[in-house]
């Protein structure tokens, strides 16, 4: 709180002291008295003199000219375009909005204070690689593509309204001091959907040789209906009063807002979300070449080359020139819409190459009494046995060594006859013998351990043994899918029942002991029978044959739908649904494999489609004898919720059988507890 004890703000914003109040404020930290927390403040001047007792609008002071004058008019303008702005929804990527108040002349906007730099300031130290420029312009599509389906253009799209997080991601903001500055001027960003029909005004005489009752001297403007420029005359001045307000930027002059204005005005391009991809390509520009595509020196010289000159080439933007000149095109129709923009980003940040060790990185040299010293592998081992064998000092241990080598020395065969082969093995086991010291002594631990590990892997053997003679063994199916889970004909109490580890069911049991109480003489069926009784499926549950063709648990308080064009039987509840699916698509081809067959089922389309989603417990199962397939997916819906599901793929006489319960995710114990009755109680036929 020391830091900020300079001016307040609105009663509640505490600028920091001098001599930070000693110059023009443009946008400063402040501290929130209300909240506590540390925002960040922007001023934007409005062209008038604002005193705190001339009025109120909204809760905040304003004041106009006496009799409510077109200054007067231009603020309360741009406070409501600033407010319209601040309250778009919140982005992950947009700088969020808190407040915004007018005071002493100027409007004021109170945001997030995000923990980066913009991204003037980096490119101010060196200019960044096409890679990196890339990753940032993929975070600023994102804001700006969220910003165009809510209707908004942002018209503020800079270097210094682009924040560098410290994680690296950018962030986007400037959007309310933007809308203010463009409602100055006297343009209406608000979007086309907000709009209202502006009702015909009554004004002056007109001037000679204009086109319109409207060309002459502005008439009084009518707050409620206002909507941006309705003459030549008018759109013209805006432009000039936007050559004033915003100045020399490249970015915020795309073509369509840089023409001048002539006769038939309204046939121009409008300004719209190709006039931010054009700012987007004019920021990618200046962050890898290190300058504009057009020289700042003036702003009206600086909007006369946009109209007239291309841009600079693009020669140093590497893999990025391509997409850099094509927004940059005079015409708005020939620019790369956002999401094709977006796929070439994307692409060019995959193939981005391994960061190279340059000049900066610095070897840390080893320390070389931390390396390994190398030696004989064992040399300590047989050091300490020789000492244990011989508990003597080292002067018998030495004199002991010679008379052994001195007793063991070998008598070698004449140099040109050749030992048979019994001498010569015999020779070997003499000088192997001999080169043991204490042999007795120290190979009895060695014998003893040896003896022990073979006792040990002994009775490992018998073990292994008398539990796969006594155990009993586990039936597999007719297909051949010897070790996948059962589903239910299981052993009770193997702890491979139902997904997750669930505990068998009574059908289950009962399956189980039937098929092990059959004569081993008779090969197994293909399909297992229905159960006889129905299974105990609780209050809840009962079973429904449907008249699809199949018989199924279906809760008590669900209610069938009729099959749809996709052959698709659904059962809704409560927020829960089932959709079965019985036996439309063949098992053939690709789809062989009903794992294989979930990454191509229609049932599952929402969860390939979802840009969130995710897949666990793939495994391959077996249900009443026949292959099968399970999973539990998770995605986001077109309204960003999350929904579970669990899905089912059988096959039964070569085509598939498909259930799929899904609800969301806060009910996954629900869906999961109606799809182990489903694949409990699934028959066809």
């Amino acid at each position: 709180m020391d830091e900020y004890a300079g001016r307040v703000l609105a009663d509640r914003y505490r600028l920091p002291r001098p001599p930070a109040d000693e110059f023009e404020l443009v946008e400063t930290r402040a501290f929130d008295t209300y909240s506590g927390q540390e925002v960040l403040v922007r001023q934007v001047l409005l062209p008038e003199v604002v005193g705190d007792d001339d009025g109120a609008y909204g809760g905040y002071g304003y004041g106009f000219g006496e009799g409510g004058g077109a200054l007067g008019e231009s603020a309360r303008r741009a406070l409501e375009a600033a407010r319209a702005a601040a309250a778009i929804p919140d982005h992950p990527r947009l700088v969020q909005v808190f407040d915004i108040f007018v005071e002493g002349g100027s409007l004021w906007i109170a945001s997030e204070l995000v923990s980066g730099r913009p991204l003037a300031a980096l490119l101010a130290e060196r200019p960044i690689d096409a890679y990196r420029a890339a990753e940032i312009a993929s975070d600023v599509l994102t804001a700006l593509r969220a910003l165009h389906a809510d209707g908004w253009t942002h018209r503020n799209v800079t270097a210094s309204t682009v924040l560098v997080c410290d994680d690296g991601r950018a962030m986007l903001g400037g959007l309310a001091a933007g809308a203010a500055q463009e409602a100055l001027c006297g343009y209406d960003t608000l979007p086309e959907a907000d709009a209202e029909p502006v009702p015909a005004m009554t004004g002056g005489p007109a001037e000679e040789g204009s086109d319109g009752p409207d060309a002459g001297t502005d008439p009084a403007p009518d707050a409620a209906a206002w909507h941006g420029p309705r003459s030549a005359l008018e759109a013209e001045r805006a432009r000039q009063n936007r050559i004033t307000v915003v100045g020399a930027v490249t970015e915020r002059w795309a073509p369509e807002q840089a023409h001048p204005v002539h006769e038939k005005w309204q046939l121009s391009p409008p300004v719209g979300p190709p006039a931010d991809l054009w700012a987007l390509g004019a920021l990618l520009f200046r962050s890898v070449q290190g300058h504009p595509p057009y020289p700042e020196e003036n702003a009206a010289e600086l909007v006369q080359m946009v109209c007239s000159e291309p841009p600079a080439f693009a020669e140093e933007c590497g893999a990025l020139r391509p997409l850099v000149e094509s927004l940059l095109r005079p015409d708005p129709e020939e620019r790369p819409e956002a999401e094709e923009l977006g796929g070439w980003l994307r692409s060019l940040i995959r193939s981005a190459p391994e960061p190279d060790l340059g000049e900066h990185t610095v070897f840390v040299p080893a320390d070389p009494a931390k390396l390994p010293v190398k030696r004989r592998k064992g040399e300590l081992v047989r050091r300490r046995r020789r000492e244990s064998a011989d508990p003597g000092g080292l002067q018998h241990r030495r004199h002991a060594r010679g008379k052994q080598a001195k007793a063991a020395r070998p008598v070698r065969p004449p140099r040109r006859e050749r030992a048979p082969r019994a001498e010569q093995a015999h020779f070997l086991h003499e000088q192997v013998v001999s080169s043991r010291p204490a042999a007795d002594g120290a190979s009895s631990p060695r014998r003893l351990g040896l003896r022990l590990l073979v006792v040990l892997l002994a009775l490992i053997v018998v073990a292994a043994v008398a539990v796969v003679l006594l155990m009993p063994h586990r039936d597999t199916s007719s297909d051949g899918s010897n070790g996948d889970r059962t589903v239910p004909a299981q052993m009770p109490g193997s702890g491979s029942g139902g997904s997750g580890g669930k505990k068998p069911s009574a059908s289950a049991s009962a399956s189980a002991s039937a098929s092990h109480s059959a004569p081993a003489s008779k090969a197994p069926t293909s399909a297992a029978p229905p159960p006889a009784a129905p299974p105990d499926l609780g209050p809840d549950f009962a079973l429904r044959t449907d008249p699809a063709g199949f018989t199924v648990a279906v809760h008590t308080g669900w209610q069938r739908a009729g099959k749809n064009g996709k052959d698709q039987v659904r059962y809704t509840g409560s927020d829960l649904t089932m959709t079965v699916v019985p036996g439309r698509d063949k098992a053939t081809g690709d789809a062989q494999d009903p794992l294989a067959y979930q990454l191509v089922e229609p049932e599952l389309a929402d969860f390939r489609a979802s840009s969130w989603s995710s897949a666990s417990g793939l495994q391959t199962v077996n249900v009443h004898g026949h292959t099968a397939a399970e999973g539990e997916y998770t995605w986001r819906d077109a309204n960003q919720q999350s929904v579970y599901a669990r899905n089912l793929a059988i096959q039964i006489a070569g085509r598939y059988h498909v259930v799929l319960v899904y609800g969301p995710d806060a009910q996954r114990a629900a869906v999961q507890r109606a799809f182990d009755k489903v694949v409990e109680t699934y028959t066809a036929g």
